[in-house]
């Protein structure tokens, strides 16, 4: 009998996944279906508003038409942009949709909720094999954080409106219909205060857990939506600015790296009163050094368009004293290469990479250890007797 080997059964499994560019192109079309879904679902959901209850639902659930198909709606619209990224919350926050509508259709059964229901849950249907392919998205950072506050958000509006509509004879006045349990829900959660008053216990808890469900959730909204927003602008201002200061630059000394030789460079030349600019990947390292009232820019000085945002045609010289000789030289061809005329001097900590650097162009190349090995001996074999400084000069 004729068994399939492991090559058949690796064959099985490669055909069970659908290729990179398949994957992205259904990708696509379930981020425009969710789209357009949602868009359904909110249609729907304000006609099915429009229905009576049917006879079953007369009783203690009569009017009890929860808004979820409309929420499932809106909570699909935002989540089409996430699941064209394939971000791993957005295919597991599609599966609220089903949940919701289900709910709407049990709670109000009519063509309306009824037909939401099916149309979620055929969605989900088809987003379900794909879910594997969901992993291009941080499952943390920034972008899954902002998603979970919105999706919270969503929710905390849905509990308190169907809360506020449920308990609507137990405030003072009465909550009827669901626009006045909305605007009681947005009025408590945006912490401006509603004129409608719980008059029991149940409506009291009720309250409380809006505001430090709501409250905690809108503020979290704010911190995580509006702040990166404003640091964008301020980034965004920022560089503008610093992109006019650069251009004012003219005969200054670009000093390339952000190591303990380059800002003790830099100090010397400001004493010299020679304008300087530090050009370094080093952030922190800048930061420091802008609190000491240095020029910075942030970027990588191996880099074409970074040496000319520091404004390298308009230098008189270039210092390149970063932590690795293979940087320094990379940098020296890159700056050689963008301004033949400039003058560069080059720091090596290896003796080997001396001829290497002038090679590439450095008009100077400088050993920081033969340097302090020179002035250690000179400064061992001075005779001359004193207390004060003595200077020793040595041949470069």
């Amino acid at each position: 009998m004729a068994t399939a080997g492991p090559g058949a059964a690796r064959s099985s499994r490669r055909h069970s996944v659908p290729p990179p560019g398949a994957l992205g192109r259904r990708v696509l079309q379930l981020s425009a279906t969710a789209a357009g879904l949602g868009v359904l679902l909110i249609a729907l959901g304000v006609d099915a508003a429009a229905y009576p209850p049917p006879e079953l639902y007369r009783g203690a659930l009569a009017g009890y038409d929860p808004p979820f198909v409309v929420v499932a709606g809106i909570l699909l619209i935002v989540l089409a942009p996430r699941i064209r990224e394939r971000t791993p919350f957005a295919w597991l926050f599609s599966l609220l949709a089903p949940v919701l509508t289900g709910t709407a259709a049990a709670m109000s059964p009519n063509f309306d909720s009824v037909a939401a229901a099916v149309a979620a849950s055929l969605y989900v249907a088809s987003i379900y094999p794909y879910r594997s392919g969901f992993y291009r998205g941080a499952r943390e950072g920034s972008e899954a954080t902002q998603l979970a506050v919105i999706v919270a958000g969503l929710l905390s509006i849905l509990f308190g409106t169907v809360g506020a509509r449920w308990l609507g004879d137990q405030f003072q006045p009465a909550v009827h219909g669901w626009d006045q349990a909305l605007y009681f829900t947005i009025s408590t959660i945006s912490t401006n205060g509603s004129a409608i008053q719980p008059t029991t216990n149940p409506a009291r808890l009720f309250v409380v857990a809006l505001i430090l469900l709501g409250v905690g959730t809108f503020l979290s909204a704010i911190v995580v939506l509006v702040i990166p927003f404003v640091e964008r602008r301020l980034s965004g201002l920022t560089a503008r600015m610093e992109r006019a200061r650069m251009q004012e630059l003219e005969q200054h000394v670009i000093l390339c790296g952000a190591s303990p030789e380059a800002i003790a460079t830099a100090r010397a030349l400001r004493s010299a009163g020679a304008r300087t600019v530090m050009i370094s990947p080093d952030s922190q390292a800048l930061e420091l050094l802008r609190t000491e009232g240095f020029r910075t820019h942030l970027g990588d000085p191996s880099v074409e368009e970074e040496l000319r945002s520091v404004g390298i045609e308009r230098a008189r010289a270039i210092v390149v004293a970063q932590a690795s000789d293979a940087e320094n030289l990379l940098t020296v061809i890159t700056a050689r290469a963008l301004q033949p005329s400039v003058r560069i001097v080059a720091l090596a900590s290896s003796d080997s990479s001396l001829p290497k650097l002038r090679r590439a162009g450095a008009n100077e190349a400088i050993s920081v250890v033969s340097v302090a090995a020179q002035l250690m001996s000179s400064a061992a074999l001075e005779t001359t007797v004193g207390d004060g400084p003595h200077h020793h000069t040595i041949p470069l």
